[in-house]
């Protein structure tokens, strides 16, 4: 409170919280003299520059758990708060730089108030639907759907989250902490000392954008603390870009500064992404980052790749060059869940494609426990070649000669590539993987990889949604 008066000063708001004067003249000098004294006798404040405060969110609800992610807005930095369920980060479009924001640079002052946590209240079961702020994470999270410890659903127990700090999988809520991305501390240190109890409320609940709270595994979280990027990074270095945007969108959203260290750090981390980035300011730009150069002599090019995946999916059948009908109504590939006891949801991943060609899928899309899923270029079976496509994606097109599919989660972390070479490209049959080598690492072997032999309704030869034919 003697922060506050001092930093917004005035006799007045002083004077109004001291008791009314009796209609005396003495006694009204006398009260007037003992309250300038009293009631301005406040510590002085420390030196610290001038952060301004990001627009409070009073009427956004907040996103129901088991909504999708939408659609990002667009890529200028703003002081406004995220819609609810947004993500803060613009969508990669080949060949353009990704625009992220520059954050105000400033050392921390020596003499802050003390941060304590207990000021940052968190946990809260806002909505009052028994679930809270740690619960409803773990549900937005999980890619299957949650278990609960009874009926009434308020404690999440199981389901299956990623952790993208070490890229490893966990199926128990109890392996689980829920870190915020910029720790309460660092918030505190950045600016967050400034603000009122109920704006620090906000900060430690808030859902309203993705990568401000995150299910991660409790060790990493752990042996993070309070610390920035300048101090610890993710074990797994897969996982630096995206951990350098979500942290720089949620300080420019909260209005919150960077030191020289932290930002030294986060440049660093954003020169490991594999698109240009460029860091915009109010002037203009700032910096562009470009894309990362090429391997001068790469590999010739093979089934499979060097981008480490988690094999939570696997790419397990590709048509490149369908006979029966045109590529661009008979092109597809086909997906495996080796889990044999859970399934997994797409919806949020994106597919790419080694032209440039991207899709995020939009929409559910649930691989069954050790079951198979087909993607194709034309969902129609009336026009695909009677294709059971459980999906149908835009912007891709397989090449008939070398070409790439890759497939990222909701985090961006790549789950499994393979690429391919004109060798392996079969006229009317699909590339077919081993039905014993069904792994993301097996799959990295072209000898692990024929042509398909089984025939299908329209001539030509595939097993989509269903065990390939053996090599």
């Amino acid at each position: 409170m003697y922060l506050q008066a001092a930093k917004r000063g005035g006799l007045w708001k002083s004077f109004r919280r001291c008791p009314r004067p009796i209609p005396s003249l003495l006694t009204v000098g006398f009260l007037a003299l003992f309250i300038f004294t009293a009631c301005n006798s406040v510590p002085e404040v420390p030196a610290v520059p001038d952060i301004p405060l990001p627009a409070r969110a009073t009427s956004a609800p907040r996103p129901a758990a088991t909504l999708p992610p939408a659609e990002a807005p667009p890529a200028t930095p703003t002081a406004e708060m995220p819609a609810p369920g947004s993500s803060p980060f613009p969508e990669v479009v080949p060949g353009d730089a990704v625009i992220v924001p520059q954050l105000t640079i400033a050392a921390i002052p020596a003499d802050l108030p003390a941060y304590s946590r207990d000021d940052w209240k968190h946990w809260n079961d806002t909505d009052s639907d028994c679930q809270n702020t740690r619960a409803e994470v773990l549900i937005a999270e999980s890619t299957t759907d949650p278990t609960f410890a009874t009926d009434r659903q308020c404690r999440v127990t199981g389901g299956l989250w990623e952790g993208p700090y070490t890229g490893e999988t966990f199926t128990a809520a109890s392996d689980l902490d829920i870190d915020h991305l910029v720790p309460l501390k660092n918030a505190h240190l950045s600016g967050g000392w400034q603000w009122d109890a109920d704006r620090k409320e906000e900060y430690a609940n808030s859902m309203a954008a993705d990568n401000h709270l995150v299910a991660v595994e409790k060790y990493a979280n752990r042996s993070k603390g309070a610390r920035g990027p300048e101090e610890w990074q993710p074990p797994d270095d897969t996982y630096h870009c995206q951990y350098a945007r979500g942290w720089i969108s949620v300080k420019s959203v909260w209005g919150l500064s960077a030191t020289p260290a932290e930002w030294e750090a986060l440049a660093a981390m954003l020169a490991t992404c594999p698109y240009p980035v460029r860091i915009v300011d109010d002037a203009g730009e700032a910096a562009v980052l470009p894309r990362p150069d090429p391997d001068p002599e790469p590999p010739p090019p093979t089934i499979g790749g060097d981008i480490p995946a988690s094999g939570r999916i696997v790419i397990t059948e590709i048509m490149a060059d369908p006979s029966a009908v045109r590529d661009r109504s008979g092109e597809w590939f086909e997906v495996h869940n080796p889990n044999g006891n859970l399934d997994i949801n797409l919806r949020g991943w994106t597919i790419r494609e080694g032209g440039g060609g991207q899709h995020r899928i939009s929409e559910d899309i649930v691989v069954p426990a050790g079951g198979y899923v087909v993607l194709a270029r034309n969902g129609d079976p009336a026009a695909n070649g009677g294709i059971p496509a459980a999906y149908q994606y835009s912007d891709i097109a397989l090449t008939n000669d070398e070409d790439s599919i890759e497939l990222a989660d909701g985090n961006g972390r790549v789950v499994d590539r393979v690429e391919y070479h004109s060798a392996l490209v079969f006229p009317g049959a699909s590339t077919s993987l081993s039905p014993d080598h069904l792994d993301a690492g097996a799959n990295d072997d072209p000898d692990n990889w024929c042509r398909a032999t089984s025939t299908m309704a329209n001539g030509d030869h595939g097993s989509p949604d269903a065990a390939n034919d053996a090599c």
